[in-house]
């Protein structure tokens, strides 16, 4: 994978997982996601602590909530990128044919 492809799909996960747990506090109104003793939610989404408690319209709650999933985006993509430069470090080089 190029890295254009690699931090797309971060970008692409890290955006799946905050429209899911904003779907599911919206229609629903779980904004819990436990299994066991762990909060899903925290564990997969970190900066929706960032979250308004009672979202409506406001100008300011809107932008904390989009700025909330543009830095779980870039986290999911940083974590994309490591992980391509750790796998690229283990997996033995190639010598190029000429």
């Amino acid at each position: 994978m190029t890295v254009r492809q690699t931090v797309a799909v971060g970008g692409a996960v890290g955006l799946a997982i905050s429209g899911i747990v904003l779907a599911l506090l919206g229609r629903y109104g779980i904004w819990q996601i436990m299994l066991g003793n762990t909060d899903l939610r925290a564990l997969l989404w970190p900066s929706s602590v960032m979250l308004p408690l009672n979202w409506c319209c406001t100008v300011p709650e809107i932008l904390m909530t989009l700025s909330s999933i543009a830095i779980n985006c870039l986290i999911y993509m940083l974590i994309a990128l490591l992980l391509r430069a750790g796998i690229r470090t283990l997996k033995p080089h190639r010598e190029t044919e000429r």
